[in-house]
């Protein structure tokens, strides 16, 4: 299986994903905790939502941030943390933008500035 992958950088935020996860239990879709850093969102199509916080996050940020210029590419070198959406790249993409649709905005409104990138389409 082939999964596709959307990356939400951020500086500083979350522990675990318990806050993103109450704010997702508003939504009537299926909602799984399989660790403090892992839920699966959604059915029948599932979205993997996971939490790396990681000293290499902060390396990683550094190199999209110079990979993919940006007019926030200073703010984007300094996150340090990062929320990873990933999905089977046969899933039904309306059902998979519906999902996206509800997690990237809640962790917006969680975390303040973010920054989501789609490393295999560069953008």
């Amino acid at each position: 299986m082939q999964n596709l992958t959307l990356l939400i950088l951020f500086r500083d935020g979350f522990d675990n994903l318990t806050a993103l996860q109450a704010a997702l239990a508003q939504y009537r879709e299926p909602l799984r905790q399989v660790a403090s850093d892992h839920l699966k969102f959604g059915a029948p199509v599932a979205l993997d939502v996971q939490l790396a916080s990681e000293s290499y996050v902060l390396i990683e940020s550094q190199e999209i941030a110079e990979y993919f210029p940006h007019e926030d590419s200073s703010a984007i070198a300094l996150c340090n943390q990062r929320i990873e959406l990933s999905w089977d790249m046969k899933a039904d993409p309306g059902l998979i933008t519906n999902l996206i649709g509800f997690v990237e905005p809640e962790i917006r409104r969680l975390v303040g500035k973010c920054w989501t990138f789609d490393p295999a389409g560069g953008s």
